[in-house]
């Protein structure tokens, strides 16, 4: 089972590899399989090592996946390591989805002898993980009709309690703000484009692309808990300027931003100089809307600020942002 030469390996080194829980290989540089250890050969379910010995490494592998094993070896080949993901079913047909490195084995001088090839098993954490998003989809379009549902109820019974209908109102603009991100979430379920997303809420509220400016906000992708909480502020900030602030007065409002540390820094900024102050100020200072913003970006470890200066409203808000690739 062990190559012979002057690169055959000891007693101590051969049973530290059959202990091993992954499949191990030993190829030559041509994509010749070696040598498998033990756990390889129960893993992979096959009989003997005879059944893998001297074939090509990317024969023991689906059509589909020739392409991409043909590419690691080639390039562990020219020294370089080489990590990939495959789906490859055992010598029985059993599924089965690998996360595989093949790295050079050089020799004195820096030759490529050999190419130790590692593949770990973790079909379970990828049936898993599928298992995952097949039920946060499905609980991601529960919630986008929960908002609906919540907003209808929440119309209804206003009508019967005016004194509540300004309450009311504030409740579905949050519901209509974080239903537009979730409704990406069902569309993308991953990260999503920021400049897009506030594009959507401050479209949804009937705000036309030339009055918001969102040209100066960083080209990012946000994560699911960011585009909640952008949802909330961003909807209750477009509000209340809709009724009290520049929006109001058909000025235009300015959004921007920056990456910095693994936190998103975004400014709103409209002018008030057109506005009753006195309006503006109850509405932003008393209203259930800011506690809202403030506990909410708070609660994600992030801070909020808001100033009049300068005939300027301006609030501006961090939240914190992982890297798509994270």
């Amino acid at each position: 089972m062990l190559p012979s030469g002057p690169d055959v390996m000891d007693a101590v080194l051969t049973a530290m590899l059959d202990n091993s829980r992954d499949c191990i290989k030993l190829l030559d540089p041509e994509g010749r399989v070696l040598y498998i250890n033990r756990a390889g050969l129960l893993v992979r379910q096959m009989a003997g090592a005879e059944d893998v010995l001297g074939r090509y490494w990317w024969d023991i592998w689906p059509a589909e996946a020739e392409a991409a094993v043909r590419e690691a070896n080639t390039s562990a080949a020219a020294g370089k390591l080489w990590d990939f993901r495959g789906f490859c079913p055992t010598a029985q047909g059993t599924p089965k989805w690998w996360d595989v490195r093949i790295s050079p084995v050089t020799d004195a001088s820096g030759h490529v002898i050999r190419l130790l090839v590692v593949s770990k098993d973790v079909t379970e954490t990828v049936t898993n993980r599928k298992m995952y998003e097949t039920i946060a989809l499905e609980m991601r379009h529960r919630l986008k009709n929960a908002f609906a549902i919540s907003s209808a109820i929440t119309k209804i019974s206003a009508r019967t309690a005016p004194e509540h209908q300004s309450f009311a109102e504030a409740l579905v603009n949050r519901f209509s703000s974080l239903a537009v991100a979730q409704a990406k979430l069902v569309d993308v379920a991953q990260d999503f484009p920021l400049r897009e997303l506030i594009s959507d809420l401050v479209s949804a509220a009937g705000v036309s692309a030339e009055t918001f400016d969102v040209s100066l906000l960083p080209d990012c992708r946000i994560d699911e808990s960011g585009m909640r909480i952008i949802a909330v502020v961003i909807g209750e900030l477009t509000t209340n300027s809709l009724k009290y602030g520049a929006l109001r007065a058909g000025d235009a409002v300015h959004c921007e931003g920056e990456l910095k540390d693994s936190w998103l820094r975004l400014v709103w900024t409209e002018g008030v100089d057109r506005v009753d102050l006195d309006d503006t100020e109850q509405a932003s200072s008393t209203h259930t809307g800011l506690h809202v913003m403030r506990r909410l970006v708070l609660s994600a470890g992030g801070t909020m600020d808001r100033v009049i200066e300068n005939g300027r409203l301006v609030v501006t808000f961090s939240v914190p942002h992982r890297p798509p690739h994270d």
